[in-house]
């Protein structure tokens, strides 16, 4: 007897088929999401630590090309006399000036081994030269430093001389 039908699928093939097509549905509503949104649940705060050190010393604080830090640095930190720098406005806040969300909790300091030991303390400034803070001076920094009730505090570093001190630029994001 000659079959009657020439259809070439089969029962198998068609649950083969759907098999494959639910797999490649469930993996596209599985990963999408993350592939959109790949900083979300507190994850960004390194990605804009990053981008704050980055700014500071590339654009506002340094030299074009170079790790130096300029007189700009100086008045960043202390924002005392008149400002030097055409990058910063004196009236905006600390997060305004690096061009991010209020949101956010920012710290930024400037840091050396001075002891001897593996610690890195905040400088100083006294009188235009950058010191250890036990010889005096204001601090250089600036932002409150993050609470204990912080829970992801970001941290990027960028190593950095200024008055022919190296240093540490440290950023803080919370």
């Amino acid at each position: 007897m000659v079959p009657t039908s020439t259809r070439g699928q089969m029962p198998i093939d068609f649950l083969t088929g759907m098999a494959v097509f639910f797999v490649v549905v469930g993996f596209v509503l599985l990963f999408v999401p993350d592939l959109l949104t790949p900083t979300a649940g507190g994850q960004e705060t390194a990605l804009v630590a990053d981008r704050v050190g980055t700014q500071l010393v590339e654009f506002h604080l340094g030299d074009p090309g170079t790790t130096t830090l300029s007189t700009c640095a100086l008045w960043f930190f202390n924002q005392s006399g008149a400002n030097p720098c055409a990058t910063f406005d004196t009236s905006a806040t600390l997060t305004d000036q690096v061009g991010i969300d209020d949101s956010y909790g920012m710290n930024v300091t400037l840091r050396r081994d001075v002891g001897g030991d593996s610690a890195r303390e905040i400088l100083c400034a006294d009188s235009g030269s950058v010191v250890p803070c036990s010889s005096g001076g204001s601090q250089l920094a600036v932002g409150p430093p993050p609470s204990a009730s912080d829970a992801s505090v970001a941290t990027a570093r960028r190593h950095v001389s200024l008055d022919d001190t190296d240093a540490v630029l440290q950023v803080e994001v919370w």
